[in-house]
């Protein structure tokens, strides 16, 4: 068979073939359509449901949208307070390498500290030491103040008697103060009287007034007429004389006293103006007293009144 012959029977086969071939390739065509048909049936089926659950997907993705666009709104502020906090970092690293920096002093200062621990603990120990000696101090002398404590109590009752008799002496130190300037100045007359002759009576040229400070010379040395001491009463001139007695004996300059009489109502006001002394043949002690006299919560008279020493020791007025 040449090759001719060879070619014709290949077509020939080929057409027998594709005879073949076309009704199979369009069963297997009308199949697929069927089944085509058959999913579009049953997706049109499920179009209903799918569009229902699109729906329902649809309304709860538009919440969502609304959140995304505030959440889209809160992004600037965010990213504005992010970048404030970038521009902290540098300095917060800065003091982070400074405190760093500050560590190998503090381990060298732990390191000498935990050196000196063994010295420490060797004084503590020396001190617990001492502890049972230190008690034993502390027991006698608690010991001791309970002692004191005992005598203490008993010298207590006699606290009073001892208060009463120093104010006894505080009260008898003006009296005998006086009368030691008493003596002292009856030893300068007499020395006095012995080399240059009696003098008295006469105090730096001044006439002393007839009367010495006493308790009926109230009146007198008020410095207030007779019309203008009937204002006042007997007991308003004695208080006014206590005071007076209390500058002219114990006083120091610039020193005041106040009376006051409930009875009548009266008071008055004695300060100490000046402290002199005065005498041609020798030295006498004055005093000059300002005296405020009240009536009716107004001052009704004023005036300074001096006061020497006679020879007895007793104030007298300085006319």
């Amino acid at each position: 068979m040449n090759e001719q012959s060879m070619k014709a029977v290949d077509k020939s086969n080929a057409r027998l073939i594709a005879s073949y071939l076309l009704p199979l390739s369009l069963f297997a065509l009308a199949g697929s359509i069927v089944y085509f048909t058959y999913q579009v049936s049953m997706v049109s089926k499920q179009i209903p449901h799918i569009l229902q659950r699109i729906d329902t997907t649809s309304e709860k993705v538009e919440p969502i949208i609304g959140d995304v666009g505030e959440i889209i709104d809160l992004v600037p502020p965010i990213l504005k307070e992010i970048e404030e906090i970038r521009k902290l970092v540098p300095p917060i690293l800065s003091e982070v390498e400074q405190t760093r920096n500050m560590i190998p002093p503090i381990l060298a200062e732990v390191e000498q500290t935990r050196l000196q621990i063994p010295t420490v603990l060797d004084e503590s120990e020396a001190i617990r030491g001492e502890l049972p000696a230190l008690l034993a101090s502390a027991d006698r002398a608690s010991a001791a103040v309970d002692g004191v404590s005992k005598q203490v109590e008993a010298t207590r009752p006699l606290i009073p008697e001892v208060l009463k008799e120093v104010e006894t002496t505080r009260e008898s130190i003006p009296p005998m103060m006086d009368r030691a300037d008493q003596l002292i100045e009856k030893a300068r007359v007499a020395g006095k009287e012995a080399s240059e002759g009696a003098v008295t009576g006469v105090f730096s040229g001044i006439i002393m007034a007839p009367f010495a400070l006493v308790s009926d010379a109230g009146k007198g040395i008020s410095g207030l007429s007779d019309e203008e001491a009937k204002n006042y009463t007997d007991k308003d001139f004695e208080l006014n004389q206590e005071a007076l007695l209390k500058l002219l004996n114990t006083a120091s300059k610039g020193d005041e006293q106040k009376w006051n009489n409930p009875e009548s109502g009266n008071y008055g006001f004695l300060k100490l103006s000046d402290i002199y002394s005065e005498g041609e043949y020798f030295e006498i002690e004055c005093r000059t007293i300002n005296i405020r006299f009240y009536k009716e919560e107004k001052l009704f008279k004023q005036g300074d009144r001096s006061f020497c020493k006679n020879e007895d020791g007793k104030w007298q007025l300085s006319e």
